[in-house]
């Protein structure tokens, strides 16, 4: 009865002959669970050609190969050759030299140890690997102190800054809009309030384009210095892009970063604390759907479904476009947006 279980929850496939499961990767998919389940048990070849995948894709797969013991009661089906080798013409079209050098640079890693401190092994081709997805944890301090400090669970991030919005937001408002006969100024409106809080908003969404093109996505070149700083602080998440707990800024960096923010624009905003409470608004919300788009399974035509798809595709195919994240209107302005391939069917995660 538990080998009937077990194999219920596998997902095997054939890739290159060899036997994989793919069923703690189903929700992970970009392209969705429905578009996998009619190859349990088969090639999986013909369906990554048709879908157009990448070689990180085809790499990644090393991460969900499984000894053919543990598949030895499940019925695989389609074609073989004589000597065991699936034939499909998708062999013709992938780059199998470019695979293997990303499986060349993996192997100079050892991913059971600290992975700072080896970057130096695949410094000259950083770009090449960062951008090459796996499907596996990994660490990067040998220390658990500094490791657990990398770890932040997303609901972290709202606990943090909702009571900072508040606050923000409470006591502009009855500094600048119900302050009776004390206001320092002419007092705002409502509207007023608002439409400086949306002002902020939009400051934002022009610094989430900014940070992510021109600071997270910022050529370390040979520096190895460079390259831990930029694994740590944007890389590692190109690289592991499914890890749960590494997908919102831990608060208290982000707390950090903004302040220094604000101070370097303060001097050239007109009723700066207001602003400020609308750029954190935006900012928790970034987060939030960041995190969303990742792991959450959003209907076909509703505005995260576009967002999850189009984030998808800077994270697996135009690495150096589509950098908005809860917006694309940035990169209309600056020619970075990505048209997403049509399909004609929705996608289910």
């Amino acid at each position: 009865m538990a080998d009937e279980q077990k194999t219920r929850e596998l997902f095997p496939v054939k890739f290159n002959g060899d036997l994989y499961d793919l069923n703690k990767f189903m929700k992970d998919h970009p392209g969705g669970v429905n578009t996998l389940k009619n190859y349990k048990g088969k090639s999986v070849l013909d369906a990554m050609q048709k879908f157009g995948h990448s070689s990180s894709a085809y790499h990644m797969m090393n991460d969900l190969k499984v000894d053919g013991d543990e598949l030895s009661d499940v019925n695989l089906t389609g074609e073989v050759s004589a000597n065991g080798r699936i034939i499909t013409n998708e062999e013709q079209s992938r780059n199998v030299e470019e695979i293997k050098f990303l499986e060349e640079l993996e192997a100079r890693l050892d991913w059971s140890k600290p992975l700072l401190c080896q970057l130096e092994a695949i410094a000259p081709h950083y770009e090449t690997w960062v951008n090459s997805a796996v499907y596996r944890k990994c660490r990067l301090f040998a220390s658990p102190l500094l490791e657990s400090l990398t770890f932040t669970p997303w609901y972290l991030v709202p606990m943090f800054w909702i009571p900072i919005i508040l606050y923000l937001g409470f006591s502009q408002y009855m500094e600048l809009v119900a302050c009776g006969d004390s206001c320092r100024q002419t007092p705002l409106t409502n509207f007023q309030y608002i439409y400086h809080l949306g002002l902020g908003v939009l400051i934002w969404t022009g610094l989430e384009y900014s940070l992510h093109r021109w600071v997270f996505h910022l050529d370390p070149g040979a520096s190895v210095t460079m390259i831990q700083l930029h694994f740590l602080i944007h890389g590692m998440h190109h690289k592991v892009p499914f890890d749960g707990l590494r997908q919102v800024f831990p608060p208290i960096p982000a707390f950090g970063l903004a302040v220094l923010l604000f101070f370097m624009m303060k001097p050239f905003l007109n009723i700066p604390y207001l602003k400020l409470t609308g750029a954190l608004v935006g900012y928790l919300t970034y987060d939030m759907i960041h995190y969303y788009v990742h792991h959450g399974a959003p209907r076909d035509g509703t505005y995260l479904y576009a967002m999850k798809r189009y984030h998808s595709n800077h994270h697996f195919i135009n690495h150096d476009k589509a950098f908005g994240i809860s917006s694309s209107i940035w990169d209309h302005v600056f020619r970075t947006f990505v048209h997403v391939k049509k399909l004609g069917f929705s996608l289910h995660w």
